[in-house]
């Protein structure tokens, strides 16, 4: 009896836990209660204040870098998934049209996924912003950069660029007028490929001493400095040469004034540079001397350290020599099955180019002019291609592009 009252009184205590745990999630989803949240230091933000209010010559001389502390009151659901870093306060300047001190509304604006009618503002460190507004005065000043550190060895620094290259700043004529330059500091140190950074400026008056002033505003908060950092690397200049019969390094023989050249640029690019290719050169196209200037090409980004930009290559051929045959031994093949083909080419020049003593032992009927009819799907008379075969001969090769006439009938009873 005592064990069946245990097991019930657990049981409501189950059944209770479960009935507040309900009621609580009713509550909070259904009924929603307001909780609050604080939000400090948000910086304002004034629309229109480089734009509508420089168009009219005026600028914020103070309160720009005001920031205001809000208290917000709303449903659970919606402020415990709020980003207070999303949270801005803006202020339009449209409506000012002259100087003097302004007291101006500002809005609340929150995240696009959060429902802002939801959320109420129940208190703030100010319902207003004061501002003074004056008459604008622009300068635009040089940027002077100060490399610190050493590269990594083995390395050189390329040429230092900002951008911007100048400021543009703004402010009262009288704040702009002892304003010389802006600098900042480039550190390099250790570095072996190009340096990127967004720096902080300092501006500073003709007697190079700094000038603190916040009133004196610029366009850009960060200049970007880049330093390229680049290696030399020394590489071969090259032709390359496509063989053919008769036609092969054997008896050829070059030269490339300069062998080889000291470029610069960054590692990435000259570590996959090996050499430098100035031409393709088929040798069966090569007379016995040719005297050639090429242009040294390199990709982008890559320079000439020894401020050469072209190459002299000079070639001689000895040993090969050219011969025109006149061959009756034409045959055709790959004609399509159930077609006959009659050649109408009975002769044919041909070019041939090799060494000299097989080309002047080489007879007409060693010259094979072949037409290719893989082409030919019909009946009638064709020009095709043909293709030169010299019979028993591997150190002479046909120069040229040959052609036959061939007519094409149908095989009878095909």
């Amino acid at each position: 009896m005592e064990k069946k009252s245990k097991s019930g009184k657990i049981l409501r205590i189950a059944i209770s836990i479960l009935v507040a745990v309900a009621v609580w999630l009713y509550v909070d989803s259904v009924k929603a209660p307001d909780v609050r949240v604080k939000v400090n230091h948000i910086p304002v933000e004034f629309a229109g204040e480089n734009d509508t209010l420089a168009d009219k010559g005026l600028m914020l001389l103070s309160g720009y870098d005001t920031t205001i502390d809000l208290s917000l009151k709303g449903p659970r659901k919606i402020l415990w998934k709020l980003d207070k870093d999303e949270i801005r306060i803006v202020v339009d300047t449209a409506g000012i049209n002259d100087t003097g001190v302004k007291t101006l509304r500002y809005t609340v604006v929150y995240p696009d996924a959060v429902s802002g009618s939801e959320i109420k503002v129940e208190n703030a460190s100010a319902f207003t912003v004061t501002v003074t507004v004056g008459e604008l005065s622009t300068k635009e000043v040089p940027i002077e950069c100060e490399v610190t550190g050493q590269i990594a060895s083995g390395f050189i620094a390329g040429k230092l660029t900002l951008d911007p290259a100048t400021l543009m700043l703004r402010a009262s004529r009288d704040e702009l007028v002892n304003v010389s330059y802006a600098k900042i500091e480039l550190n390099i140190s250790g570095a072996n490929k190009k340096v990127v950074q967004a720096v902080g400026f300092t501006l500073y008056d003709y007697n190079d001493i700094v000038i603190e002033n916040t009133n004196i505003r610029a366009n850009v908060k960060l200049v970007q400095a880049t330093m390229p950092v680049l290696m030399q690397k020394t590489v071969p200049l090259k032709l390359d040469f496509v063989e053919a019969p008769g036609s092969t390094m054997a008896q050829v023989k070059y030269q490339i004034q300069p062998e080889k050249v000291l470029l610069t640029g960054e590692q990435e690019l000259l570590d996959s540079m090996e050499e430098i290719v100035l031409d393709t050169v088929y040798l069966q196209d090569l007379e016995a001397t040719q005297n050639k200037t090429y242009e040294i090409v390199l990709p982008e980004g890559v320079v000439m350290s020894d401020q050469v930009d072209t190459a002299e290559v000079t070639i001689s051929v000895s040993g090969v020599s050219e011969r025109t045959i006149t061959t009756s031994n034409i045959i055709s093949r790959n004609l399509k099955e159930g077609f006959s083909a009659v050649l109408s080419t009975t002769e044919l020049e041909v070019t041939v180019r090799g060494l000299t003593a097989n080309v002047d032992q080489l007879k007409p009927s060693d010259v094979r002019v072949v037409a290719d009819l893989s082409g030919v799907k019909d009946t009638g008379t064709h020009t095709v291609p043909a293709t030169v075969e010299i019979i028993g001969e591997n150190h002479v090769g046909a120069k040229g592009n040959y052609q036959v006439v061939v007519t094409v009938n149908e095989v009878p009873g095909e």
